[in-house]
């Protein structure tokens, strides 16, 4: 295995300041190169982080799209060209080549510490079991939404998110922070592990695969017109079925899920009522290990 470098990104999210925290306490000399392998840190939306701000024109974590077309009609958009300017210094083929990315999030969903994948590349199968078998994450596995591509973790041969939550944003939550600090922490002696065949991948990975988002009740203006059911609120990962209370909208009447057994996730979260999404489903799917993940994962 010869893995270099880990970029570790905070700030994708401009309001989400937690892991800026963690990176910046955490960002010392004596932790940035170990056991043959260096962190690099980025901040990865300064101006929006400055204006405590989730972006400032579009979301940087949809930016990363790989096609000219793409970057040429949206050449003057910030977060375009700061995605741009990612992956030409970090990327693989930039001058400071890394070869796994962690983008570091909070929620103000009560997701507690989850890991989201996009897809079912080797590589992050991998590194997503390191992490599930020692800390017992939950994995949000997004895949085959078209409203939601070009994440930043996607433009790297390996990548995950850390997302940890309940959090408000621009709010400093300590016990966010350290838990921040753990993941990092042990994610450079996992890899090593690893690499000295110290570790062994668990046997299968539970996961929860994105199914689709549920808006929240409108009226005919296109309003709002409900809340998370009391019933539903905070409780992200438990099994919903046909018949739950999901919203509550204005006139006191009670929106009810219908339809198959499923796991919502992102509830409420507050930086998804753009995206008229008031939670996400997703469904449990249990996928057994293969040696092939750690083969591709050494081709690194």
């Amino acid at each position: 295995m010869t893995v270099h470098r880990i970029l570790i990104v905070s700030g994708t999210h401009g309001n989400e300041i937690n892991p800026i925290w963690a990176v910046k306490q955490f960002n010392r000399e004596e932790n940035n190169f170990k056991k043959g392998i260096e962190y690099q840190y980025i901040l990865g939306n300064p101006i929006a982080y400055k204006k405590g701000c989730r972006y400032i024109d579009v979301d940087l974590n949809r930016s990363f799209k790989g096609s000219d077309n793409y970057h040429q009609h949206n050449k003057n958009v910030y977060e375009i060209n700061r995605a741009n300017f990612l992956v030409d210094q970090f990327g693989i083929n930039g001058p400071q080549p890394c070869q796994i990315a962690i983008d570091l999030h909070t929620t103000t969903a009560n997701m507690g510490t989850s890991i989201v994948m996009y897809g079912r590349r080797y590589k992050d199968f991998c590194l997503a079991a390191l992490l599930q078998n020692k800390f017992g994450l939950p994995i949000y596995l997004h895949e085959k939404d078209k409203d939601q591509a070009g994440f930043l973790v996607e433009a790297w041969p390996c990548g995950l998110v850390i997302e940890i939550g309940a959090v408000a944003q621009n709010f400093y939550d300590p016990k966010i922070i350290d838990r921040f600090l753990i993941i990092i922490g042990s994610l450079r002696e996992e890899i090593d592990k690893l690499k000295k065949n110290l570790i062994e991948l668990p046997r299968e990975l539970i996961v929860h695969v994105h199914q689709g988002s549920i808006d929240y009740p409108r009226d005919e203006k296109g309003d709002i017109d409900g809340i998370i059911h009391p019933e539903r609120i905070n409780q992200d990962w438990k099994m919903i079925k046909n018949g739950d209370p999901l919203f509550l909208d204005s006139q006191g009447i009670v929106h009810n899920y219908a339809g198959q057994l499923m796991w919502p996730v992102f509830i409420g979260e507050v930086a998804y009522k753009e995206k008229k999404i008031a939670m996400s489903y997703t469904k449990k799917e249990v996928i057994n290990s293969i040696n092939e993940w750690v083969q591709d994962f050494e081709s690194l």
